[in-house]
């Protein structure tokens, strides 16, 4: 257990520094910008590249991680909205970014460092493999879901839903980093010996600096109304669904161990931000998405805990 603790310790204590630092008045709501900026747009995309250049990242990945990761993210997505149904007084709208939650990890800021630091270099495969799928799947979903609750499920809208991901795939410097990494590590050309030490370099910054800036992110957000609700979503995302997770990659796809290890930690991390803008997109469910990310993201200190220590 001490193994575990010396993982999850100095992740959440990045976190929790963050988060100080962002309450004081030597901070602010802007400074947080400019910083989730250099790490989302700078130090990440290095780091990405980086390591995918070397062009061995990829060898030996599980192709089926994509159908169990994203197979448990739908199956969470999909009980919490019927659940939603038969227990809530909520809009079809509503279920829908509530069921998004369910399924949709902070798989930058917190799961990348934490999966990482927790496996090695070997599960950056994996890894980047959810990432490039992330955009692709679950925020389409909800979308859609959005459009025909609100009866806009036109010609129109439909187009708009299937250049989202599109959009997002073409604007995403993560994304981008992971494209042509893999690309140029292809080619086996490898890289030049100063250009090497820089993105040595500028990695080592990437994940303290994801972690605090994931802090400070969440010092900007409050708890809402409806606390029943962010109970539902945070829940189902700890526990709900890295069991899914689990349950796919070793009965259903028989996945190796570093494979199911990685997908099911994944899993367990809390929800992502960018179920927050989608909520603040359509202006629906704001409050409870606000509250269910910062829940959740403080309760897997101890769940994360447990998961990693189950499957490393």
């Amino acid at each position: 257990m001490s193994a575990i603790l010396n993982i999850i310790a100095p992740v959440f204590v990045l976190i929790l520094v963050g988060y100080g630092v962002a309450k004081t008045p030597k901070w602010s709501p802007a400074a947080t910008e400019y910083f989730n900026n250099f790490v989302f747009y700078v130090a990440l995309p290095t780091l990405l590249f980086g390591k995918l250049a070397s062009g061995t990242v990829f060898d030996g990945v599980e192709p089926l991680i994509v159908a169990a990761y994203f197979g448990g993210g739908l199956i969470s997505m999909v009980l919490l909205m019927v659940f939603a149904r038969l227990a809530f007084d909520l809009t079809g709208e509503e279920r829908a970014i509530l069921g998004m939650g369910a399924g949709f990890s902070n798989t930058v800021l917190l799961g990348l460092p934490l999966v990482v630091l927790t496996f090695g270099d070997r599960a950056l495969g994996p890894i980047t493999t959810m990432i490039a799928f992330n955009t692709l799947i679950l925020l389409p979903a909800t979308m859609l879901l959005v459009e025909i609750a609100r009866g806009r499920a036109d010609q129109h809208s439909l187009a708009k839903i299937a250049l989202a991901p599109v959009k997002a795939l073409v604007r995403n410097p993560i994304l981008i980093a992971i494209v042509t990494g893999a690309a140029w590590g292809s080619t086996g050309w490898g890289l030049d010996v100063p250009l090497e030490r820089y993105i040595g370099l500028m990695s080592g910054a990437a994940g303290p600096c994801a972690l605090f800036v994931l802090g400070a992110s969440l010092a900007e957000y409050k708890l809402a109304g409806q606390p029943v609700e962010t109970a539902a979503m945070a829940v189902t995302k700890l526990f709900v669904h890295p069991a899914i997770v689990w349950v796919l990659c070793t009965q259903v796809f028989d996945l190796d161990a570093l494979t199911t290890g990685v997908a099911t930690t994944m899993a367990a991390v809390p929800v992502g931000a960018t179920v927050f803008v989608v909520a603040q997109q359509y202006r629906t469910f704001v409050g409870p998405t606000t509250s269910s990310i910062l829940v959740s993201t403080g309760l897997s200190a101890g769940t994360l805990a447990v998961v990693i220590s189950l499957v490393s």
